[in-house]
């Protein structure tokens, strides 16, 4: 399977900095909240589940999400801001239908 979303340079270059274990991955789901429906969650985790899905594994980064979120975020584009007012990492989604004025939650089509 072809990588389900986009990790851009400077995210990959900042998960790289992290210096994370080999076994170590970017988790991320969706979930309801936020204002819009839908808000993002993201950590770091070492163990994967029997109903993950691996969305993304290049350039010793591999992004990991459960099956139910997988529909949620295909075509997502993951990037770093390391801007002052508003620095980490920035979620681009072609399923949000709209989002929140602060941008922390979006609605899905």
């Amino acid at each position: 399977m072809g990588q389900i979303i986009a990790v851009t340079g400077k995210a990959i270059q900042e998960l790289q900095n992290m210096e994370l274990s080999e076994s170590a991955f970017m988790r991320i789901g969706v979930m309801p909240g936020g204002c819009s429906g839908m808000t993002y969650s993201a950590s770091v985790d070492t163990k994967m589940d029997e109903n993950d899905v691996v969305l993304y594994d290049q350039d010793g980064v591999r992004v990991v999400t459960t099956a139910d979120s997988v529909s949620l975020l295909e075509g997502l584009t993951i990037d770093y801001s390391d801007d002052l007012i508003r620095s980490g990492f920035r979620f681009n989604n072609p399923n949000a239908c709209g989002s929140c004025g602060c941008g922390s939650s979006f609605g899905s089509k």
